[in-house]
């Protein structure tokens, strides 16, 4: 996950405008390519598929003591440095693509299987060193077309950002969130707009005392 070129905390944010990774890590080749965008570098589909569709597994990723810029919330303590393009998913307030959360077991260990009985149909493009921390999914709302920028709200994964930004997802009044702080500074009613995963409906209801 990365924070949008504009303004973070009050500062100014500039993405680098090269990716550390190639797309075969994450076997993404086939399916995404990188573009240069006003918010910096991001991935773009190379496919269509439909609303819902599976677009890839998270397998390349290393498990993180704490949370940085870099990083995926994977549970309520967990976090989780997606090393592949995956990096370059940007925010949007209208995804087009969703984050389905795997999170690690008690021990701190991620599933090495889908945890709903699906194959990975060979699909990995790097070895399961740490399992499957989550599915990549086309947005429930709608789907998605070649060339279209891959982004996810990034709400739905994380509580509380080390650091905010002012979203430039021009999705408009009553969509846009305006700053992005995480799902810490969103109202339990309004989570409801978009695709959560459960371990942030879990902290909104103990932060709301709906438990």
């Amino acid at each position: 996950m990365t924070v949008t070129n504009g303004n973070s905390n009050g500062e100014k944010v500039v993405l680098t405008t090269e990716s550390e990774f190639s797309l075969s890590v994450n076997g993404l080749q086939d399916l995404a390519t990188f573009e240069h965008t006003p918010a910096g570098l991001c991935l773009v589909s190379k496919v269509s598929l439909p609303a819902g569709a599976h677009f890839t597994y998270l397998t390349s990723h290393v498990p993180q003591p704490r949370p940085t810029w870099r990083t995926i919330q994977t549970s309520k303590t967990t976090h989780t440095d997606p090393r592949s393009a995956l990096l370059y998913m940007n925010h949007s307030c209208a995804p087009s693509i969703e984050v389905h959360i795997y999170s690690p077991d008690k021990d701190g260990k991620y599933p090495t299987t889908p945890p709903n009985g699906a194959s990975l149909n060979g699909e990995s493009g790097h070895p399961l060193e740490y399992g499957l921390a989550g599915e990549i999914k086309v947005s429930r709302d709608r789907g998605v077309e070649p060339g279209e920028p891959l982004t996810f709200f990034y709400p739905s994964t994380e509580w509380k950002f080390d650091r905010s930004f002012d979203c430039l997802c021009g999705a408009g009044k009553g969509v846009c969130v305006g700053n992005v702080q995480g799902a810490s500074a969103i109202d339990y009613k309004s989570l409801d707009r978009w695709f959560i995963n459960e371990h942030i409906w879990q902290m909104a209801r103990e932060r709301d005392g709906k438990n």
